[in-house]
């Protein structure tokens, strides 16, 4: 394609494909097969860029205009031939236009692109049109013959301002056609766009989709979504199929649903007949037509608009109806399409302008406010902001376009800083929309307000969790008198209060729903026994984990407890702020102890711990301290803090010796004696580990013996003791085995690896591949991270000098995330080959594969190298 500042796109489909394809599917299939080479020769020799074949057409782009025009003839010329497409006749249509756009991922974005397909989309079969733009850039260049007829002006669907629009004329090519299939040419009533249409791709798509297989289709969605919008734009695109007319009925403003059929016919211009009931009318104008209506906000007149609809569908086989609802109409035959809110950033995502443009609700925010300042441009500097502006306000349409409209008067910064006043800030100054869509305060007030008594109970009361819940989850902690929650939650998800996940089964609201839900709960008085039931719910759910969190069902119970962090940060903040007995707010956080380190959440899981000690005075509660003590020391281990470890743990300690806590003792001393090789003890940690292990093989504990046997063998891998260290591996792996434990048998597995590789014994990458498995099947961070260091090791000592660096950094940016530090014996694994590694490729080239690795994933990063491809998985079982 030859380079310039403006490109020209061409897009091609064949007229009445479908009805081919259904009448002689086999004929089709083979002529497709020859239209698309036919293409795919005329734009490659023009020297096009073909960018995509569509079904039965094409987009395709080119550097100069006329190239464009020349392929577009050859497609049609070679199409007049029946010999090309085996006597089939295939009818295709071409559009062209030129202008600036956008690239992401191969693919051309932009109003340029857009309206190129429009363009196409209102000629017919043989014709070709172009734009004003393209015909100018033609202008003194046409090849002999060709020459450009002007047919006017034609309002395109999707496209704010009317299209000039020019037939290209060929001698040997058909040059009469039907007026251009444009809205102009379809009775309508649908409103001029005055503003883009932005993003919404799959959702129009899958809306049609419906429309074609059903003849009642309800877009379902909480205000503020665009579901007037979406409903006019994808009537607009449907225009073609309905030649007696389109027909936008808007109901917001309708108080008495007996008004409904005079609506409806006031939009499509009928008058009562004297003397004949209006629905009787409506029938007989719609009976032997092809029309669309659109039936828009339908939520206060439900019973009204699904009797409505069903009687003309009745009468009308060639009526379609589209409505737009907060919830579903639940009339016969009706396809309900919910609509949630646009993808938004994560605030962990690169906040560069070209990643954030791929996100609707950024684009639909960027636009919207170069609406009220032209000048504005997304920028590394406003990036961030306006990344958090699309998060704060969960994707929400109208929420977007109010927060753009201060852009105006406030810099984007300032937007995210104030939208934790969010109802206060965004108000919209737009009179012409209706009063309930001007600010997003007004717009839920109207969905609380058609809520029954009930209704509003429970969506108030769901408030008080955060993030998600379920089911069993709100039973217990909402109280909804002689109702029941499941019956309500329905109705909520119906009227798209209350979002549901199919799998794993969990409902949530959006975020900017809930906290109107959480004042409604403030306004109530019943806010502070909800917070109680919902952290005794949740203290519960943690003390039935503690046990499972090792053993058998580690992985399922991990994955149960994945969802509910939000809950249970909130139920640890009101145990800091309410009257909850100190004990139970320890634990809360103490029993997933197990958890937090899995999870790599190491200093959070030390830091509410250490909150919960904080509030929890020591008379009376040295068991649940000296358990507390011992979590937050064990994190600090893994965290590499080992001075404030060892002082959480000799504290522990010694509650434990002071009541007589044997067991408490005996794991104690396990990270104690690990805390002390860390500050360079290792004479000190090696009598505390010699110790715990004579403690669990006192009390008989086999699961405390492996430990302490892990631990010491960690310190003879350390001082270089190899063969003692892997006779402890095996003796903890054998054990682990034996009793079902998943995660100390990866540990064990992981370390005895270290040992084969060590030694170069080709082993170590068929037990590394073994603890790899085990970690994908718990998602253990944490071990996640070690099979990654290991498996540096395992490169460098093949002398895969690039893939160490890569796994390394891969490795790098886990512990930045988790906060999790390789203990002694890990480190001293790691450094001797990462130096040889470094070596042999440069410094230059091994900090530039290891920053490449900080930025992969692990499975890429492991599947990439293939450091593990091919190692046959060890037997010791």
């Amino acid at each position: 394609m030859q380079d310039g500042p403006i490109t020209t796109f061409l897009f091609t489909d064949i007229e009445g494909s479908t009805r081919l394809w259904e009448e002689e599917p086999e004929r089709m299939r083979a002529a497709l097969a020859r239209h698309d080479a036919i293409a795919r020769d005329a734009v490659e020799a023009q020297g096009g860029q073909l960018v995509k074949m569509t079904g039965d057409g094409v987009h395709a782009a080119f550097g100069d205009p006329l190239r464009g025009l020349d392929a577009a003839l050859a497609i049609q010329l070679a199409l007049e031939e029946p010999a090309n497409t085996g006597g089939m006749a295939l009818r295709v249509r071409c559009g062209l236009h030129a202008g600036v756009h956008e690239m992401r991922d191969g693919d051309f974005y932009g109003t340029a692109v857009n309206r190129a397909a429009r363009i196409m989309g209102a000629a017919h079969g043989g014709q070709t049109l172009v734009s004003r733009t393209v015909a100018d850039l033609l202008e003194g260049r046409l090849r002999d013959g060709v020459t450009l007829r002007d047919l006017g002006s034609a309002r395109l669907r999707d496209v704010v301002r009317p299209e000039r629009i020019f037939q290209v004329v060929h001698p040997r090519l058909r040059a009469d056609f039907p007026p251009l299939r444009s809205l102009e040419r379809t009775p309508n009533n649908l409103p001029n766009d005055v503003t883009t249409f932005v993003g919404r791709e799959r959702e129009i798509g899958e809306v049609r989709a419906l429309l074609a297989r059903h003849r009642l289709v309800t877009i379902a969605g909480m205000g503020g979504l665009g579901k007037s919008r979406l409903a006019v734009h994808v009537a607009a695109g449907e225009a073609e199929r309905f030649a007696d007319g389109v027909w936008l009925v808007e109901l917001a403003t309708l108080i008495d649903e007996r008004r409904l059929e005079q609506s409806v016919g006031a939009a499509i211009g009928l008058r009562e007949e004297p003397g004949s009931p209006f629905i009787g009318t409506l029938e007989r104008f719609f009976a032997a037509r092809q029309v669309l209506v659109v039936l828009d906000n339908c939520e206060h007149l439900l019973a009204g608009c699904a009797r409505l609809a069903a009687r003309l569908l009745r009468a009308a086989p060639g009526l379609c109806i589209l409505a737009t609802s907060r919830e579903p109409l639940h009339a016969a035959g009706e396809a309900s399409y919910p609509l949630s809110s646009l993808p938004v950033p994560s605030l962990r995502a690169p906040f560069e302008p070209g990643v954030l443009e791929q996100y609707d609700a950024v684009r639909l925010f960027v636009d919207r406010a170069r609406a009220v300042q032209p000048g504005f441009e997304p920028s590394a500097a406003n990036a961030a902001a306006i990344a958090a502006i699309c998060h704060r306000l969960d994707g929400i349409p109208l929420a977007l376009e109010l927060a753009a409209a201060r852009v105006r008067s406030l810099p984007v910064d300032k937007i995210a800083e104030r939208l934790t006043y969010r109802f206060k800030l965004l108000k919209g100054a737009d009179h012409t929309v209706l009063p309930r869509q001007q600010t997003l305060q007004a717009l839920i007030d109207w969905s609380y307000d058609l809520l029954s008594e009930g209704e509003r109970r429970l969506f108030r009361q769901l408030a008080v969790f955060a993030g998600s819940w379920t089911l069993e989850a709100a039973e217990a902690v909402c109280e909804c008198g002689a109702e029941d929650v499941i019956d309500l939650l329905g109705r909520l998800v119906e009227k798209s209060l209350v979002e549901r996940e199919a799998e794993p089964d969990r409902y949530w609201m959006l975020q900017t729903v809930r906290e109107y839900a959480l004042a409604r709960l403030e306004e109530s008085g019943e806010a502070a026994l909800l917070r109680e039931r919902h952290f005794a719910h949740f203290v519960a759910l943690a003390e039935e984990a503690k046990p499972h969190l090792i053993g058998a069902a580690q992985g399922e119970w991990l994955a149960r407890l994945d969802p509910e962090l939000d809950n249970i940060l909130a139920a640890h903040a009101h145990s800091l702020a309410g009257p909850v007995p100190p004990e139970q707010a320890l634990s809360l956080v103490s029993s997933i102890k197990l958890y937090w380190g899995n999870r790599g959440l190491l200093d959070l899981g030390r830091r509410v711990i250490l909150d919960a000690l904080a509030r929890a005075p020591g008379d009376g509660l040295e068991a649940p301290r000296c358990k507390a003590l011992f979590d937050a020391g064990q994190l600090g281990c893994l965290m590499g803090d080992f001075a404030a470890a060892r002082g959480h743990l000799e504290a522990s300690l010694a509650l434990a010796r002071a009541t007589g806590e044997d067991a408490r003792v005996a794991a104690v001393l396990q990270p104690l004696g690990w805390a002390a090789v860390g500050e360079g003890d290792l004479d000190g940690g090696r009598r505390y580990l010699d110790e715990a292990l004579a403690h669990a093989r006192l009390m008989g504990n086999r699961r405390e013996v492996a430990s302490a046997t892990n631990g010491l063998a960690q310190l003879d891998r350390l001082e270089g003791r190899l063969d003692a260290a892997e006779a402890g591996y095996r003796d903890v792996l054998q054990s682990a085995v034996e009793l079902g434990d998943r995660e100390t048998e990866a540990v064990a597995l992981l370390n005895l690896a270290m040992v084969q590789i060590a030694r170069h014994d080709t082993a170590g990458a068929r037990t590394l591949e073994q603890a790899h498995a085990i970690v994908e099947e718990t998602g253990s961070r944490r071990l996640r991270q070690s099979v990654l260091e290991v498996a540096t090791g395992l490169a460098a000592s093949r002398r895969q000098w690039r893939e160490a660096a890569l796994l390394y950094g891969c490795a790098q940016a886990q512990s930045h995330d988790t906060g999790i530090r390789p203990d002694q014996a890990d480190a001293a694994f790691l450094e001797p080959w990462l130096r040889e590694a470094r070596a042999a490729l440069g410094a230059e080239r091994f900090d530039a594969a290891q920053r490449e690795g900080r930025a992969m994933v692990p499975g890429a990063a492991l599947d990439g190298t293939g450091v593990l491809a091919g190692a046959a998985p060890a037997t010791y079982r």
